[in-house]
């Protein structure tokens, strides 16, 4: 799949030593296109420069300071001081071109110096004075709204309390009243919320002039995009206050995290952002991608643009300077489809790999070729000018099935390797959960500044943190603890304990259902339905998967386990509350945001309930390996995948005997070849197809060529099998042949352990153990070799014991 950045700059892509054309000349340089302007940034707001209170003269401006300055009580020898810096500033500010302050400020680069701005005003004071006096002075003169500074210098200047307060009460006391109103009613904050809260609000007031009413959600977004250094999750309320008080359009994003994200492009947005040279083969291309779009997703058109209109045209506009036409000729359309084999990169964005398969941007564009041919006949006006021959024909996709062969075949390797792995990944997930719960649990029965001690570690719990600067971590609930032997070392007992649950619940969800991450990660509360059995009135309960890749909705049987795990997860996420949280979505694929609905994966992070999203999961995984420590069979690291648990899921189903078509059903597929390929068939499931078609075959041929075994012959054959029986397991070896091993079934590779004899196996390692002991102690060496090959047999016996199938949670067929 080729996958293409939005922002992208196509020469450094395709500059990457094509073989030239005959229409390159050798100095490829002086041709070489000046790369497109970024694709879509944000238009800056236009904001005013003059107005009433930047227009005033010198001495009015002073007069307001001094009023200003009046009504605190202070001593006078503070009012003079304060007033001589703002007249020392206005004395620097006057020397520089304008009508206005506010001109007169932004002629003076002070927003672009940000902190260091104080380097740009001589003066014979100090440092530390200097800046105390300036600071002072720019900071009144931006609370009577004389100056709007940008927000590099509102964010890089600090400002004291008193600042914020004088805002408040000259610009929208009202206004502000009303948002201290909904930070007291919202229990969830603490007083620190509610500062940089409405601090943050008194900064847009500052920057844009006007009242709280006055806020935009362009302004919103602009504020948000130029915090520099500062918590999205700790300052980012202020927008959620703006909301609840209607200054807000209704259809607002819940977040301005969300807000601040690109939206769906427009079909022209997309094609435009690749700066296509030739304006009729731009046309052509948005008037394509409009006809295919009410068929396809956002996701899908995306991507189908990038591959028409980058990887196809704006290649053939690089390296073909001047081309207009889709008719190419041979050596034009060759020398396209060799660079397709080419390493693929696209900025600092990595399009592809050495190019295994190119086929995804050839079928697009013989799709392309051949919707216009079909289109001329049926609109001849408006396509017909547009059809040629294809560039693309059945011998440049002659290798397409050998590469999906090897796709797959490498999908199904992956397949068997991580299947024998998941029992040991179901075990550390649960495993972490009652670790990370337990150590949680023992630190809240415990005093802060006390120690605790929990699976033999001791812990240190801290003292709660007030210090604001500290971000979230002096929020309430939240628990730190520390080794006293690593003091800087604080761990949030609570987050491992938090991350240690959704890992569990992740992996059982995945495994149990087999839907795919987006579709699991959109389960709701209102997800589950009951179905009663028409012939025995047993209800059965339901999960609904919501559309997704298919667009079709489908139900899936919940069985015990998996029963258990979802009421572990509501009771996880109501914390106690009679109501799951309400949260919206955000789809990156479609760049939408849902309705708001009780989806069961969400978790609090700062002020608010966020979503779980696909990357904190692939994080989650990786920590579940890396705790358990498990491997590949070449020693490298495993490599879970929301994905693997899928295709684990179809293999293991098939090889239960549950029908291809009713897996198909299970899984969404619209197509049963789409199961086969997830079924990675192993080398037993062949050997048992194969004697089964041997069954088959035998059947169709003459009886008589087959005769009945005698009774000798039956009952050797049946006392062959009974032989087999051991008290470990079966023997494996071949019907008619003997013990090979000199009967010792221990170390045999042919007994195929019972797990049912796990305990018994556990005494026997337990005397084998023994007698080395007592063989060491005696001096019988010669005895302590063969009984540790016996030991090591029998441990990886037991091994082999514990090797069990993944519990699918489909519900046993009664017979009739």
């Amino acid at each position: 799949m080729v996958l293409v950045a939005d922002r992208v700059d196509p020469v450094a892509f395709l500059e990457r030593g094509a073989r030239p054309s005959r229409h390159t000349p050798a100095n490829n340089g002086a041709l070489r296109p000046k790369a497109p302007t970024p694709s879509l940034p944000t238009p800056a707001i236009a904001r005013p420069t003059v107005w009433t209170a930047s227009q005033q003269s010198f001495e009015e401006v002073v007069a307001a300071v001094e009023a200003l300055e009046s009504d605190q009580p202070r001593r006078p020898g503070h009012r003079r001081e304060a007033v001589a810096g703002v007249r020392k500033l206005l004395d620097w500010l006057v020397r520089f071109p304008g009508e206005s302050w506010q001109q007169r400020w932004h002629a003076s680069s002070v927003d672009q110096a940000g902190k260091e701005w104080i380097d740009l005003i001589g003066g014979h004071e100090e440092g530390p004075v200097r800046r105390r006096t300036f600071t002072g002075a720019a900071w009144r003169l931006i609370v009577l709204d004389v100056i709007r500074p940008d927000y590099a210098w509102l964010y890089s200047n600090m400002a004291s309390k008193l600042t914020f307060d004088r805002c408040e009460e000259l610009r929208d006391p009202e206004g502000f009243a009303l948002m201290r109103r909904l930070c007291q009613q919202d229990r969830r904050l603490q007083p620190t919320d509610s500062q940089f809260s409405l601090r943050q609000l008194a900064r847009v007031l500052m920057h844009n002039g006007g009242r709280l009413a006055d806020i935009t959600l362009e302004d919103c977004i602009e504020a948000y995009r130029a915090q520099d250094g500062y918590s999205s999750r700790q300052h980012s309320h202020w927008y959620s206050l703006l909301l609840t008080a209607g200054i807000l359009p209704a259809d607002s994003p819940p977040t301005i995290y969300g807000a601040s994200r690109k939206g769906q492009f427009t079909i022209e947005e997309l094609v435009d952002r690749y700066d296509v040279q030739c304006r009729p083969i731009r046309d052509l291309f948005v008037a394509y991608l409009y006809e295919r779009r009410p068929g396809m997703d956002y996701n899908s058109i995306r991507y189908l643009a990038s591959k028409l209109v980058l990887l196809f045209w704006k290649d053939l506009e690089i390296h073909e300077p001047g081309i207009n036409s889709l008719h190419l000729s041979d050596e034009v359309a060759q020398c396209w489809k060799q660079r397709l084999h080419d390493v693929v990169r696209y900025g600092a964005n990595r399009v592809g790999q050495k190019r295994q398969d190119p086929y995804t941007v050839l079928m697009s564009v013989r799709a392309f070729y051949a919707d216009l041919s079909h289109w001329a006949l049926q609109d001849p006006a408006r396509w017909a000018p547009w059809a040629a021959p294809t560039p693309v024909d059945s011998r440049d996709l002659a290798g397409m099935t050998k590469a999906q062969k090897h796709a797959r075949s490498r999908m199904h390797q992956r397949t068997r390797e991580l299947a024998p792995l998941l029992p040991r990944l179901v075990d550390a997930a649960i495993a972490h959960r009652d670790a990370t719960r337990e150590r949680l649990d023992a630190a809240r029965r415990t005093a802060p500044g006390h120690q605790f001690t929990v699976a033999g570690q001791t812990l240190r719990r801290t003292a709660p943190v007030t210090d604001p600067t500290q971000g979230g971590t002096g929020r309430k609930g939240v628990i730190r603890a520390y080794a006293d032997s690593e003091p800087d070392v604080v761990r949030n007992l609570t987050l491992e304990a938090e991350r240690g649950f959704w890992g569990w619940a992740l992996v059982e969800v995945l495994r149990h259902t087999g839907a795919r991450i987006e579709e699991v990660l959109e389960i709701t509360h209102r997800s589950f339905v009951s179905y009663r059995l028409p012939s025995t009135g047993e209800i059965v309960p339901m999960l609904q998967i919501t559309p997704s890749k298919t667009d079709k909705e489908r139900l899936l049987v919940i069985g015990p386990e998996l029963a258990m795990v979802f009421a572990e997860i509501i009771t996880h996420v109501r914390q106690g509350a009679e109501h799951i949280p309400l949260i919206s979505r955000y789809d990156a694929a479609e760049r939408t945001y849902s309705p708001t609905l009780p989806f069961l994966f969400q978790r609090r992070w700062g002020l608010r309930d966020h979503e779980i999203t696909k990357n904190y999961v692939m994080r989650l995984l990786d920590e579940l390996v890396a705790t358990a420590k498990i491997t590949n069979n070449d020693g490298s690291p495993a490599k879970f995948t929301p994905h693997d648990f899928r295709r684990i899921f179809a293999t293991e189903a098939v090889a239960s005997g549950l029908p291809v078509h009713i897996t198909a059903k299970i899984l969404g597929h619209e197509s049963i070849a789409t199961t086969q390929t997830y079924v990675a068939i192993y080398d037993q499931d062949v050997i048992d197809h194969h004697r089964a078609f041997i069954a088959r075959r035998r059947a169709l041929r003459p009886s008589e060529e087959y005769r009945e075994p005698t009774d000798s012959e039956w009952d050797d054959f049946l006392g062959h099998f009974a032989q087999r029986k051991l008290e470990l397991g079966t023997c494996g070896r071949a019907y008619g042949t003997g013990c090979q091993h000199e009967h010792a079934c221990i170390r045999c590779p042919m007994l195929r352990p019972d797990p049912t004899q796990h305990d018994r196996l556990e005494q026997i390692i337990a005397s084998l153990t023994e007698r080395i002991a007592e063989a060491h102690d005696q001096g019988w060496l010669g005895e302590v070799d063969g009984l540790q090959v016996s030991l090591d047999a029998a441990q990886l016996k037991l091994v082999q014991m514990q090797r069990t199938a993944t519990n699918l949670g489909i519900p046993t067929i009664r017979k009739r």
